[in-house]
């Protein structure tokens, strides 16, 4: 049976699916949100090509708000695996901005006031550099 000459065994092939597709549903519109994630308008993932989503929050906040959304949704070794390694990315204390603009030295409006305050001494021109960085942050210039 298992001799020489004798063809080989045929092995059973095993087809898992390790998550349902209502699972992976659930948490890719989970991660849609706006109140979870911010999109990056430009860098993206370099195995995917889809863009960097920065987390809002840190993921063990974020498995308790997805646990509570969809209680018979993954678990949480496949929600932190799904998270690992991927275009997800945890956004440091950065005030709302991405990494990016942190390493490119952008600060939020608190600090702006302080730039603006120690480099310019005539009071007319304070107000007129605010207005100029307030236009360049909300209209990208």
């Amino acid at each position: 049976m298992n001799g020489f000459g004798a063809p080989p065994l045929e092995k059973p092939k095993f087809h898992r699916l390790k998550l349902k597709m209502e699972q992976i549903d659930q948490f890719n519109h989970f991660f849609m949100r706006k109140d979870v994630v911010n999109m990056s308008s430009y860098r993206s993932h370099s195995k995917s090509g889809l863009p960097i989503m920065y987390l809002q929050d840190h993921k063990q906040a974020l498995w308790e708000k997805f646990s509570e959304e969809y209680p018979n949704g993954m678990r949480r070794t496949a929600f932190m695996t799904r998270l690992q390694g991927s275009r997800f990315v945890y956004q440091d204390d950065l005030g709302g901005l991405c990494s990016e603009c942190n390493e490119c030295g952008y600060g939020i409006f608190a600090s702006i006031n302080i730039i603006i305050a120690a480099h310019i001494k005539d009071e007319s021109l304070k107000v007129f550099q605010i207005l100029i960085v307030i236009f360049r942050l909300i209209f990208d210039i």
